[in-house]
């Protein structure tokens, strides 16, 4: 109204929890950030209100009591002494006609500088500066706005000028930047997937946990491993050893954007991580799907939807942010950003490693295989961290040297034992190996990816807190020594 944004929010929506994250869905510096990034983790927030006013407050749920057995005066000391601070305060501006639903006004929340909502991304070339901005407010504006069932997007035109600095050098002095960024603020479940809590021994990502144990009589940190809520759809099928579709699958979508010879092979990498998932006992647990044309919901910025992007920018290096529930570590949504840099990023890698083994690596110009190799390779390595699955630097020294000039064992095991250890190329092979059928690439996954989803995603029948599937989890891992 006028240029102004109003939430009606009704009586049922008061003290439930949301996130509200923001995309960046236009930008005129592309250092700065690449569309399609976020900007930060999300803000975890709470609408709260009294007869005045309503308060947007940001959850702390960072300190945890025992899941059972917990007083209720632990409960109620730990919830005093962590209380949520308040992050606006909106005078109540019009009550609906049956006074179940208020009216404030949050245009300084859209059209503001929000530090958590910035358009200058983490993962853009600046961050190895300081950076200095001012906010334009008379160029800056709203946008357009959607609402859903569980959502509300909605589009804003942030205008700055920015400086920056290292040291005594100037980069940039009073540079005007424009983006238009799409806020997201998500209606969490009422009830948090369980958390499953994380083995020092696993290479996952962490959010942490600072634990009240009555139990014990001491606070603790502990860690909550991220994960997408994968559930089998047929619990009984799924003790009988049969596979089964999911309750809901993860599905990327993947950017029109594209060149047409990549769709193919980023579609393989996705596809391959369905054989892990099998193993423990999910059919077709991941797809990859072009954009909807007929889905008048899907936006790829909004951060319900996990895109595969292309990335116009001059990192070469793929990148897989995710967003999770900060409450249990449920991964909501993903991104992969694929930049349009990275063919030059390969020839330097197969001239300096396969040179001697492959002819085809003495160019100044990646030929269609390799591309194609090296796109498998990248896609599938960046699936991982979207599955919940850090790095594994260790993984390559699994494997003796001379084990990577046999055909039989790198066709059978890779070159290393995940395809998350840096292991690009077989950099020991020799002339003739690439005849003998050596394999050259490392786009294949290894047993330790296999572990990481069974120790991920493996229901464990009966548990009814994170504490009860420990066991079961630290026997699998047991299975393993020495492996």
């Amino acid at each position: 109204v006028k240029g102004k944004l109003y939430f009606e929010i009704p009586d049922s929506l008061f003290g439930r929890e949301m996130l509200l994250g923001s995309t960046i869905s236009e930008v005129s510096d592309n250092a700065a950030a690449t569309t399609g990034s976020k900007s930060d983790y999300p803000l975890h927030v709470v609408f709260t209100r009294n007869d005045r006013s309503v308060q947007l407050r940001t959850v702390n749920c960072e300190n945890i009591t025992d899941e059972t057995g917990a007083s209720r005066a632990l409960a109620e000391a730990v919830k005093r002494n962590t209380a949520d601070p308040i992050l606006r305060n909106y005078k109540i501006e019009a009550w609906n006609r049956d006074s179940t639903a208020v009216v404030v006004n949050v245009t300084d929340l859209f059209v503001a500088d929000v530090e958590e909502m910035s358009p200058f991304s983490k993962y853009g070339l600046y961050t190895a500066f300081e950076l200095k901005k001012t906010f334009q407010t008379e160029r800056s504006m709203l946008g357009e706005i959607k609402a859903f069932s569980d959502n509300v997007v909605v589009r804003s035109t942030l205008s700055y000028i920015f400086t920056l600095t290292r040291g005594r050098t100037t980069l940039v002095k009073d540079q005007p930047l424009t983006a238009v960024m799409t806020r997201s603020l998500v209606l969490l479940p009422r009830e948090p997937y369980r958390p499953r809590i994380t083995d020092s021994r696993m290479s996952v990502f962490p959010t942490g946990k600072v634990l009240f144990s009555e139990r014990e009589q001491r606070a603790k940190v502990i860690y909550y491993a991220h994960r997408w809520r994968l559930e089998p759809s047929d619990m009984d099928a799924w003790k009988r050893g049969e596979r089964v579709a999911p309750k809901k699958q993860i599905v990327f979508y993947v950017d029109d954007g594209f060149p047409e010879m990549w769709k193919k092979h980023i579609f393989e990498a996705v596809d391959q991580w369905n054989e892990p998932f099998g193993r423990i006992g999910f059919k077709n647990a991941i797809a990859a799907k072009p954009y909807p044309k007929d889905d008048p919901e899907f936006d790829p910025d909004n951060i319900k939807y996990s895109c595969i992007r292309y990335a116009p920018i001059a990192i070469a290096n793929a990148m897989g942010p995710s967003w999770v529930d900060p409450r249990s570590s449920e991964i909501l949504g993903t991104d992969i950003f694929v930049p349009f840099n990275f063919t030059a990023a390969i020839q330097k890698k197969l001239l300096l490693t396969l040179s001697a083994a492959d002819p085809e690596a003495r160019t100044t110009q990646p030929s269609a295989r390799q591309i194609a190799d090296a796109l498998t390779a990248m896609v599938a390595r960046r699936a991982a961290s979207a599955f919940g699955v850090m790095p594994n630097y260790a993984a390559s020294s699994a494997y003796p040297t001379d084990s990577l000039r046999s055909p039989s064992f790198t066709r059978e095991n890779g070159l290393a034992a995940s395809i998350t250890d840096d292991v690009f190329y077989n950099i020991v092979a020799q002339p003739g190996d690439r005849e003998r059928g050596v394999k050259l690439v490392a786009d294949a996954l290894g047993p330790y990816d296999y572990l990481a989803v069974e120790w991920l995603y493996k229901p464990v029948p009966g548990a009814v807190t994170p504490h009860d599937e420990v066991p079961e989890l630290r026997r699998l891992l047991a299975s393993k020594e020495g492996d």
